[in-house]
């Protein structure tokens, strides 16, 4: 059997480890930059995180102003504003410093600083949309800094911003389509744990579960390349061994095997597609921007499992292994459903809601839902072919 085809290209200078972030002031001076925006939220500020950043700018004589602006959901306006912000003044570089809507809000208006199209127009729906070149020119210089276990984002070619008129969660991105060719993302990443301490349990638990589920769909993925599977199932070990911990307790050895978890599935995001789980969670987010993401990613990944695995027992096999299940002696099916049930214990484990009413959604957006699922990207990666009528019923099924 053929392993297939791929192409890897990662442009990013990755650092990773406890107090890396220490070292953005240094690698800024070393890039020759002098003046910088730091892009934040009100929450990173109180908890203190910003004084870290600030203090190592600082010692390089680094001039900086901050954008704090940033919330849950990002949208277009956000955007607008930070971009604002961005503009106004001569900044070299753009630091982003907090989770994934942090990072997306960042990512967006440095492509808008470069490149001339309104942002709607870098939105992806089609796998011909991605690499269709929509981004001609390189992005402002980003730095990312994650302080959530969650999203990937600071190393990953893809943002989340959405479109307030249309209710709806574009995804907005490109790799390298050739080397050395323009990308959405950063140009450096410092991942370091210890900004993760004080992150609250109900985030903890979200966005971990988050990092878990960017894991196991690009390792069930359509057309998933061989080169991601050993990091994929790695992960979801990870997660599913330390998630409970970090959210019960707060151990700083299992939020730094977290960050590493997200981070590592970060980097795979860029390789592998994704699946309904995320298609269904995000139109459901666009519609309701108060549902946080990851709580809705909880909510939908038992009854799209069970949905996918009917067609491809085998890959949900090496998920039950991955979290655990003994799986000897099992067919591929048997074992398949033994993991959706250790998935719902690490989800009941961490008090996530298993409910779409739970969230508070209308039961009678249930079928607006599944049909704008139909317009994601995500769902052209699902594993097994879903139409509008699949998804609604997926959808009761979350219900």
């Amino acid at each position: 059997m053929s392993l297939g085809a791929h192409t890897f290209s990662f442009p990013i200078w990755v650092e990773f480890g406890n107090g890396k972030s220490d070292r953005v002031g240094e690698l800024i001076d070393s890039k020759g930059w002098k003046t910088a925006l730091i892009i934040t939220d009100q929450g990173i500020r109180k908890a203190g995180i910003l004084d870290i950043i600030e203090t190592s700018i600082e010692g390089e004589n680094i001039t900086y102003d901050i954008y704090d602006n940033v919330k849950p959901n990002p949208t277009e306006s956000m955007v607008s504003d930070a971009l604002s912000v961005l503009e106004s003044g001569d900044h070299d570089v753009v630091v982003a410093v907090g989770g994934g809507s942090v990072i997306d809000t960042a990512k967006c208006a440095t492509l808008l600083k470069t490149n001339d199209l309104p942002l709607s127009e870098y939105e992806v729906n089609t796998p011909a949309d991605v690499t269709a070149g929509t981004i001609e020119s390189q992005t402002h210089p980003l730095i990312t800094i994650p302080t959530t276990a969650g999203t990937g984002s600071e190393v990953d070619y893809w943002a989340v911003i959405t479109a307030e008129e249309r209710q709806f969660k574009m995804a907005i991105g490109q790799p390298p389509l050739s080397p050395g060719g323009p990308y959405l993302g950063a140009d450096i990443s410092l991942v370091d744990p210890e900004l993760t301490a004080s992150l609250p349990p109900r985030q903890t638990a979200a966005t971990g579960f988050d990092a878990f589920s960017h894991a196991l769909e690009n390792h069930v993925a359509a057309g998933a390349p061989e080169l991601v599977k050993p990091y994929t199932h790695h992960v979801m070990g990870l997660v599913s061994t330390y998630l409970s911990d970090a959210y019960t307790t707060g151990n700083m050895q299992s939020r730094e095997q977290l960050l590493f978890g997200s981070h590592m599935a970060g980097f795979c995001e860029n390789y592998a597609g994704f699946g309904a789980i995320h298609s269904l969670a995000e139109v459901t987010g666009g519609m309701y921007p108060e549902i946080p993401h990851g709580e809705a990613i909880a909510v939908f990944t038992p009854p799209v499992m069970r949905y996918n695995l009917e067609t491809h027992p085998a890959r949900y096999a090496e998920v039950a292994e991955a979290v655990g299940v003994t799986t000897s002696g099992l067919s591929d099916l048997e074992a398949a459903r033994r993991g959706v049930e250790a998935v719902e214990t690490l989800i009941d484990s961490v008090d996530l809601p298993t409910s779409l009413e739970e969230l508070g959604v209308d039961s009678g957006d249930l079928e607006r839902i599944a049909s704008k699922s139909l317009e994601t990207i995500e769902i052209h990666d699902n594993p097994r072919e879903a139409d509008a009528a699949d998804l609604l019923e997926i959808t009761r099924n979350a219900y």
